[in-house]
C-alpha cells in the first residue's frame, strides 16, 4: 500500500515546481532517492518539544537535516516512522520545505518536514 502522505507531498512538490517561478528558492524538496536516518534528536523543551533528524543524504537547502514541531498535526506519526526506520535500518523518503528552516540551529539548514515514508 502506498503511503498517502508521500503521494500528497510528491504531488505538492511537483505542482509547486510547475506553477511557481523557476528561480524561487523556496520549494518542497526531497533527496533524489530513499535515504537512511543517521541521527535523531528529541528536544524536551526547545520549540515545545521539536524533533530533529539527519539523513545520509540531504536535499537542496536541507543540508543539515529535517525537523518537525511538536505542535504539527502529524508530529507523532512522523516521529514514529523516523524512529522505526532508524532502529530497523530501513530507508525513508522525506519531503520538506526548504523555506522553513529550524530556528534551533542558526548555523544549519534543517528543513521542516512535510511528509516521511518508510521504503522497504
Amino acid at each position: 500500500m502506498v503511503n498517502q502522505r508521500v503521494i500528497y507531498a510528491a504531488t505538492l512538490g511537483v505542482a509547486s515546481g510547475l506553477i511557481g517561478p523557476r528561480d524561487a528558492a523556496a520549494d518542497i524538496v526531497s533527496p533524489a532517492a530513499p535515504v537512511l536516518v543517521t541521527q535523531s534528536y528529541s528536544y524536551a523543551s526547545f520549540g515545545g518539544g521539536d524533533f530533529v533528524f539527519v539523513t545520509s543524504v540531504g536535499a537542496r537547502g536541507c543540508t543539515s537535516g529535517w525537523y518537525i514541531k511538536a505542535s504539527d498535526p502529524g508530529y507523532k506519526a512522523v516521529v514514529a516512522e523516523v524512529v522505526t526506520a532508524q532502529a530497523a535500518g530501513l530507508q525513508v523518503t522525506v519531503y520538506g520545505d526548504n523555506s522553513d528552516l529550524w530556528s534551533g540551529s542558526p548555523s544549519g539548514n534543517f528543513c521542516r518536514v512535510q511528509a516521511v515514508g518508510i521504503t522497504s
